[in-house]
Order: C-alpha cells, then sequence, then structure tokens
C-alpha cells in the first residue's frame, strides 16, 4: 500500500526535450527531437531542466548562453552542432566552461566522441582527418575526442591557451599518422 501511496504522490516528469510550436509543425521533428535527446545524455549538467528546441534557417545552430533554448537547423544537423548548442547553454553557469565560440567547440568535441560527426565550425582541424564526404570517421572522432578532452584538462590545470593547444596538438598527431588518402599519394609520387 505505501508503494502504491508514493507512486501516486510522485511529480510527474517534464519531458528533457521539447518542441517549440514553429518545430512542432516541421516534417523532420521527431528526427530532431531524437538527436537532440541522444547528445543530452552526455550533458549531466542540464539534469532536471527541459530544453526547447526550435528552428533557426540562419545557421546550423544557436542558443543564449546560460538559457534553456536552442534553435537548429534540420537541413544541417550534426550531433556536433548539438553539442556545440548545449554547451553554449552551460556557459555562465559557474561551471568553468569559458565564453566563446572557440570554447564551445572544444568542449563540445571532449563529451563524446561519438558526437564528432562533422568538421567544428570555430576551431582548426586538419583536412586530411576528413574522410572523402568531408566528415570524420569514426577513428578520427576519437582522435578528435582525446585531444579535446587533453586540452580541457590543460584548461582546467591552468592553461590559458588550451585552444591553441588543441589546434597544435591535432595537427601534431593528423601529421604522425598515416591517413590512408596520404598512402594513396605516396603510391603515386614513386610511380
Amino acid at each position: 500500500m505505501q508503494l502504491e501511496l508514493d507512486i501516486v504522490r510522485a511529480a510527474p516528469q517534464r519531458p528533457r526535450v521539447v518542441a517549440s510550436a514553429v518545430l512542432r509543425r516541421h516534417r523532420l521533428m521527431n528526427d530532431v527531437l531524437r538527436r537532440v535527446a541522444y547528445v543530452r545524455r552526455f550533458f549531466p549538467e542540464l539534469e532536471g531542466e527541459t530544453i526547447t528546441v526550435g528552428l533557426t534557417r540562419a545557421a546550423s545552430g544557436m542558443a543564449v548562453p546560460g538559457g534553456t533554448r536552442i534553435w537548429l537547423n534540420p537541413s544541417r544537423l550534426t550531433y556536433h552542432t548539438i553539442a556545440h548548442e548545449l554547451i553554449h547553454l552551460l556557459q555562465r553557469r559557474d561551471l568553468g566552461i569559458p565564453s566563446g565560440e572557440k570554447a564551445c567547440d572544444v568542449f563540445s568535441l571532449a563529451r563524446h566522441w561519438t558526437l564528432n560527426d562533422d568538421r567544428p565550425s570555430y576551431i582548426k582541424v586538419p583536412l586530411g582527418l576528413l574522410d572523402d564526404r568531408g566528415v570524420l570517421s569514426d577513428r578520427q572522432a576519437r582522435l578528435v575526442f582525446a585531444v579535446a578532452h587533453e586540452a580541457v584538462a590543460q584548461r582546467a590545470g591552468g592553461m590559458r591557451n588550451y585552444i591553441s593547444f588543441f589546434e597544435y596538438e591535432l595537427a601534431r598527431q593528423c601529421d604522425a599518422q598515416d591517413s590512408p588518402h596520404r598512402s594513396a599519394l605516396r603510391l603515386l609520387h614513386t610511380v
């Protein structure tokens, strides 16, 4: 009997991700919300908050730092864009995440390797990391994650130029890797 009373008294859980009125009328609403819900799993800082998702055509995505609303462009939707916008929501909350677009890129790339499905917009990523479709493979996404994670750790340890560290270290590790593209070019030059 006590268990039944506890269930009845429990407050209903609010949705963690909701669509704006405009998104509710869009044909890709379910896909957008499913992707946002997946990315949100990697943002425990947003636990207990409902994120409202709207539409934009002006950019891949937008957010107000410290807010609870993001706007996404369904025609350019990637996990990286969603993670980038959710990082904006964490800015100005005394969580140690600096403001700025480049900081958002580094911090979003350091969340989880599966979110690194596209090239970031604000920081330098060597073109050699991209596959023939212009996106990061799983192997390269893991490398970007590892370097971004180290850059964030360096920042936590006091390094002020962690963005430059990320760009330099990623380029260095990319040069050290033997990509299939580079191997093919080397074969062409030996003939």
